[in-house]
C-alpha cells in the first residue's frame, strides 16, 4: 500500500526518540560522573534529548563539570533544588529512576552515539518541514528554497559528526610522509628532464612563473583576477581553465554572465592555435574564423586544437543571471556530478545578491563572501575576475593597487589571492594599432604584460612577466615561448 504524500501526515507521527537511551545515558553519568561525562560530551547538547527535562539536566550536568563539580546524582538534585527546577524536570524520582535504569557506565558512549542519531534525524525532519511549508508558501524563488535546502542538509551531515582532536605527532607523521614523497617526485621528474620539476600544492594553472609563486590555484581559496575592462580579465580566466583541462585533464566549471557558450568555446579553440612559421609566431583568431578562408596548414593546426579541447573537461554556464544561490546550488551539483576541481566566474560585478539590499556595496560583499563560502565548502579554488575602478586612469603610473577593487573592501578581505593584470600597449595607441591585424610578430616582438601578484595569503607577492598574444587572445610566460 501507497504511503500518503500529505505533509501534514508525516508531522502526526512520533519523531524519532529513545526516552530509556536517555535516561541511561543520564544514569551512566550520575554514576561514573568523572569517567562518563567527557565520553559523551561531544556527541550530545541540550537539544540532542527529546524530553525537554532530560537536556535541562545533561545542560545542568555539564555546568557542574566545568566548575570541576562531579554530577553525581546528589549535586544533581542539589542544583536543581537551587534553581526551582526539580518539579520541571519530574521531581525527584524521576533523577532516581535515571540513577536505578543503568547498572554500570559501560555502554554510555555506545548509547550517546545512538541518542545523537536520533536528534539527527528530527532535526533532518525540521529541515524538510521547513522546506515543504516554502514549497506551499511559494513565496521565494526556487532558487532559493533549493539553496536553503542543499546548506541545510550539507550542515547536518557536517554537524553530524562528533568533533574530534587529533594528536599533534599523528598531523607531523603524515606531513612528513607527504614531504618524502613530494622531494621524491621532484628528483623523478627531474630525472626525466622536465624544465621545472617543482610540484605545487595547488592547481597548476599552465603559468608556471605565476605557479611559483602563488603555489598554484590551492583548495579552499579565493582567488580575484581584476584589470580594467578590455585589459585580458576573460582571456586570462580562459587561459587558465584551457591549461588546467588540457594539460592536466582538471575538471573546470566556467561561468560567464558576459560572453555566450559559442563565443567562450570560439575564444578557447583559437586560445590552442599557437604556432612558429619562418621564426614567426602565429595563430588563428576569432576574426579569421567569422569568415574563414584557412589553407591546408592552418587547418591541420585548428583540426589539432579542436581535438585536444573536445575531450577537455569544461563545462560553461552562460546564465546572464546569476545569484549566489544560484550558483551555489550549480557549482554542488556539477562537484557531485562531474568532479570539478575549479570554478572561475567572469565576473564578480555582474553576479546579484538576494535582492534584499539598495546598498551595492553591501551586495558585492554578500557576493564576495559567498565566493568564499563554496571554495571553503567544497575545498576547490575559486576564481573571480574583478572590474577595477576608474582611479587606475587618473594616476600617472597605471599599475594598479589594491585600493582600486570596485565597489567592495570585501573583496580584498575574503580573498586570499589577489593578482592584477597590466599591459603597457593598452595606453598606447600606436602599439594597439599593431595588434588588430593579423599575428605577425617574432619571439620578442610580443607585447609585455605584467601580472601583479597584490596579495598572496600564503605566499609572497611579487610581478610575473609574460607576453600577450592579442590576436588569439593568450597570455604566455615571457620565459618559455
Amino acid at each position: 500500500m501507497a504511503l500518503p504524500r500529505d505533509p501534514e501526515h508525516l508531522l502526526s507521527r512520533t519523531p524519532p526518540q529513545n526516552i530509556e537511551l536517555e535516561m541511561s545515558v543520564l544514569g551512566g553519568i550520575m554514576l561514573e560522573p568523572k569517567y562518563a561525562y567527557p565520553l559523551v560530551a561531544d556527541y550530545l547538547t541540550r537539544e540532542s534529548f527529546y524530553l525537554d527535562g532530560h537536556g535541562m539536566i545533561f545542560e545542568l550536568m555539564g555546568e557542574l563539570h566545568n566548575r570541576q563539580i562531579p554530577p553525581d546524582s546528589d549535586m544533581v538534585l542539589d542544583e536543581l533544588r537551587a534553581r526551582g527546577l526539580l518539579e520541571k524536570v519530574g521531581g525527584p524520582g524521576v533523577v532516581l529512576s535515571m540513577l536505578n535504569s543503568v547498572p554500570s557506565a559501560a555502554n554510555v558512549e555506545y548509547h550517546a552515539k545512538k541518542i545523537a542519531e536520533k536528534a539527527h534525524l528530527r532535526a533532518l525532519i525540521r529541515v524538510c518541514t521547513q522546506i515543504i511549508e516554502e514549497c506551499y508558501r511559494q513565496e521565494l524563488p526556487i532558487e532559493e528554497v533549493l539553496d536553503m535546502a542543499e546548506a541545510a542538509v550539507l550542515q547536518l551531515s557536517t554537524d553530524s559528526a562528533a568533533a574530534e582532536f587529533t594528536e599533534l605527532k599523528l598531523i607531523l607523521i603524515e606531513y612528513w610522509e607527504k614531504l618524502h614523497e613530494h622531494d621524491l617526485e621532484i628528483k623523478r621528474r627531474r630525472a626525466e628532464g622536465e624544465i621545472d620539476p617543482r610540484i605545487d600544492i595547488g592547481l597548476p594553472t599552465g603559468f608556471l612563473d605565476l605557479d611559483r609563486i602563488t603555489g598554484g590555484l590551492r583548495p579552499s581559496e579565493l582567488t580575484i583576477i581584476a584589470a580594467r575592462p578590455s585589459m585580458g580579465k576573460t582571456a586570462l580566466g580562459l587561459n587558465m581553465a584551457h591549461n588546467m583541462a588540457i594539460k592536466h585533464n582538471v575538471p573546470v566549471a566556467l561561468f560567464s554572465l558576459e560572453m555566450g557558450s559559442e563565443q567562450l568555446a570560439e575564444r578557447l579553440l583559437c586560445m590552442g592555435t599557437k604556432y612558429w612559421q619562418s621564426n614567426r609566431i602565429r595563430g588563428i583568431s576569432t576574426s579569421m574564423l567569422q569568415n574563414p578562408d584557412l589553407d591546408q596548414s592552418q587547418w591541420s593546426v585548428l583540426t589539432q586544437a579542436f581535438n585536444s579541447l573536445v575531450t577537455a573537461p569544461i563545462y560553461l554556464d552562460d546564465s546572464s543571471l546569476l545569484t549566489v544561490q544560484m550558483l551555489k546550488s550549480k557549482v554542488r551539483r556539477l562537484h557531485a556530478h562531474y568532479k570539478i576541481q575549479c570554478v572561475i566566474v567572469d565576473y564578480l560585478q555582474l553576479m546579484q545578491g538576494r535582492g534584499n539590499t539598495d546598498n551595492r556595496v553591501q551586495e558585492v560583499s554578500e557576493i564576495s563572501r559567498g565566493l568564499k563560502q563554496i571554495s571553503r565548502e567544497l575545498k576547490i579554488p575559486v576564481v573571480a575576475l574583478s572590474q577595477l575602478s576608474r582611479q587606475v586612469e587618473t594616476r600617472q603610473s597605471k599599475r594598479p593597487q589594491l585600493s582600486d577593487l570596485r565597489e567592495s573592501g570585501a573583496i580584498e578581505q575574503d580573498a586570499d589571492v589577489v593578482m592584477f593584470i597590466h599591459r603597457p600597449d593598452y595606453y598606447d595607441e600606436d602599439k594597439r594599432k599593431l595588434t588588430t591585424g593579423e599575428p605577425d610578430y617574432d619571439q620578442m616582438s610580443l607585447p609585455e604584460a605584467e601580472i601583479i601578484v597584490a596579495k598572496n595569503r600564503n605566499g609572497p607577492t611579487d610581478t610575473v612577466r609574460m607576453r600577450w598574444f592579442p590576436q588569439i587572445t593568450r597570455f604566455l610566460d615571457a620565459s618559455r615561448l
